[in-house]
């Protein structure tokens, strides 16, 4: 049976990056897909950009109003004709051999459900390989991944444009919550890997921009809903460790951004034990301290050197 793929890219105030992110889509070696942009009531050029694409792969869904990054996936996965779900967001774009990267992976591995590739990033136009707990291993290009919490501890071995999910699979997870608004995917993650295993190729296709200006990760998340991580405690040790070591995440992103009764809430709930001792540190640093360590890491990234608090 032919692998058919529905492409679901959410579309809010893009218009820097959108084109740029479908003709990555369009150029692909493998042809069998059509393109969901799902327009999350964008304020700037973005829909006038991909309205004037002259491509019949394309159909646009428009929300009224804006309903968030979680319900804008959702949209796209509900309105998809096909079986397997790859997700682009619209400031970042794809080798040409993604998804016929994936197509290996799913005929290689016909029995799961979740696939993904390995990915660069581009930090201020330097771009760099994320050195993850899989850097050094020697399975050879593709594999599958029965632990993923075990080698996600620090940096992600994915993002969410380089993942792809059969459609019965999201049916039965509920697709993504769209009462979060921030770190869904981590949320996610939690919810499909605790089911399913995945199935990795382990060369990076997908390049993710980490400093778009309008991105969550650089705006503030005071009007934000982070996810409810702890209710998902006791399953495994493992799994235990991934939440922890999010919480401490959310507490720095909190420090940053002067949230300081928020921080302190946070920080009570989490169990020490399951961070380095380089994190607890840094957990009980002042911000000023720790914004000061930012700035230097954000300099070294620019080089092409990849900080981590993660030690294996």
């Amino acid at each position: 049976m032919a692998v058919k793929f529905s492409v679901v890219i959410p579309l809010f105030n893009k218009e820097a990056y959108v084109l740029k992110t479908l003709k990555s889509v369009c150029k692909q070696t493998y042809t069998d897909f059509e393109i969901i942009v799902v327009n999350d009531c964008s304020t700037d050029a973005s829909l006038d950009i991909v309205t004037q694409l002259n491509d019949n792969r394309i159909r646009i869904i428009e929300h009224t109003k804006n309903l968030g990054l979680s319900a804008t996936r959702n949209s796209g996965i509900e309105a998809a004709r096909n079986d397997y779900i790859a997700f682009l967001d619209a400031d970042d774009c794809w080798d040409a051999n993604f998804l016929a990267s994936i197509v290996t992976l799913i005929k290689k591995f016909p029995n799961h459900k979740a696939f993904a590739t390995h990915y660069r990033e581009n930090y201020n136009g330097t771009l760099f390989i994320p050195k993850t707990k899989l850097f050094q291993k020697n399975k050879g290009d593709s594999f599958t991944i029965p632990n993923f919490f075990k080698l996600n501890l620090g940096r992600l071995i994915l993002t969410q444009s380089c993942l792809v999910v059969h459609k019965a699979a999201l049916n039965e997870l509920d697709s993504y919550n769209p009462s979060i608004t921030f770190a869904e995917d981590i949320d996610f993650y939690i919810r499909c890997f605790s089911k399913f295993d995945l199935a990795y190729y382990y060369k990076p296709c997908h390049t993710q921009n980490t400093t778009v200006s309008n991105s969550l990760t650089q705006s503030s998340t005071s009007d934000k809903t982070y996810p409810d991580l702890k209710k998902y405690l006791g399953k495994s040790d493992e799994l235990d460790a991934f939440i922890y070591f999010y919480m401490y995440c959310f507490c720095q992103r909190l420090k940053l951004e002067n949230r300081s009764h928020d921080v302190k809430t946070l920080r009570k709930k989490i169990d020490i034990k399951h961070l380095n001792s380089l994190q607890v540190i840094l957990l009980y640093q002042p911000k000023s301290l720790y914004a000061l360590l930012i700035k230097i890491k954000k300099k070294l990234m620019i080089r092409g050197v990849q900080p981590t608090t993660y030690s294996s």
